[in-house]
């Protein structure tokens, strides 16, 4: 299989507007216009760019990645992500792997070499190999033979993971199915913020739920994110916020429901974060058309 047949079949079944969920865990990505950075939250995951290109911004960090690229991210981060090169005659296409932690029950570590390295940052770039080309091909296509999928899409989906973990990105693969090492230590102090981000955080309880000193606590956070414990918790609180405020929901309300003590803070932090205020905001992201 060559990434020509590959592209041509993500273009193809991307144009319908509701695909059946087939293949657990898979999702094609489809864009006809370049977009301006919108601030998401990432899970860990695996996305093949095949046509078009995508910037990713992670802290201070920016990454692109264009066609016959990857990017694989081993843990949950707030991001700013665009699709920088799409057109209507050369749309931009992608394909997400989710990395969710069903993976590793269905027998996907067994697979994967146990190599001692540490993933410092939690997220990189990487080359499409013919190998994984082939398998994703075959994966993918499984969409167009239903009675298929729910045999072949397992032994697909675990063939896929071995061809990643088998290259230079093996190590985040395997930080991203929870096999261990700090970057899962730090994914669990994420974790709490995720699920307490109303409250004030505390470093010494932070690096404690991580099981780490304070100083390698603090320090392997933000090598692994991008991002300080504090920068980190802020933004997960406002990604809260936007979604709370698409429910109509009154800005001082939304700002009291998740943890601010000031209105007037969270208006000019949430604006500062996605380049308008609250209600401003959610109006222009109602106005946009669906993808």
């Amino acid at each position: 299989m060559s990434l020509p047949e590959l592209r041509n079949l993500t273009d193809r079944l991307s144009k319908h507007a509701v695909l059946p969920n087939l293949i657990p865990n898979l999702a094609l990505r489809r864009a006809e216009r370049t977009t301006g950075y919108e601030a998401l939250m990432y899970e860990p995951m695996i996305y093949f760019v095949l046509q078009g290109e995508k910037q990713l911004s992670i802290g201070r960090k920016t990454l692109t990645y264009g066609a016959a690229h990857f990017l694989i991210l081993s843990v949950d981060v707030p991001v700013n992500a665009r699709v920088s090169q799409a057109s209507n005659e050369k749309p931009f296409l992608g394909i997400e792997i989710r990395l969710s932690p069903d993976l590793a029950r269905e027998g996907a570590l067994e697979m994967l070499p146990a190599l001692p390295v540490e993933a410092d940052p939690a997220f990189a770039v990487d080359s499409l190999s013919g190998a994984t080309v082939d398998v994703l091909t075959r994966l993918t296509a499984l969409m167009d033979t239903p009675a298929d999928a729910a045999h072949l899409a397992p032994l697909y989906t675990r063939e896929l993971l071995y061809r990643i973990g088998q290259g230079p990105q093996g190590h985040l693969l395997r930080d991203a199915l929870r096999i261990g090492g700090q970057t899962v230590q730090v994914q669990r102090a994420i974790d709490w913020i995720k699920a307490n981000f109303r409250e004030k955080i505390s470093i010494d309880r932070l690096a404690d739920i991580a099981g780490m000193g304070v100083t390698t606590f603090h320090r392997r956070f933000k090598s692994v994110t991008n991002l300080s414990p504090g920068a980190y918790h802020k933004m997960v609180r406002l990604h809260e916020a936007r979604r709370l405020l698409l429910d109509a929901r009154t800005v001082s309300s939304v700002a009291f429901a998740v943890g601010y003590e000031s209105a007037s803070q969270f208006s000019r932090e949430y604006a500062v974060m996605f380049g308008a205020p609250p209600r401003a905001d959610v109006l222009s992201k109602q106005s946009r058309p669906s993808r």
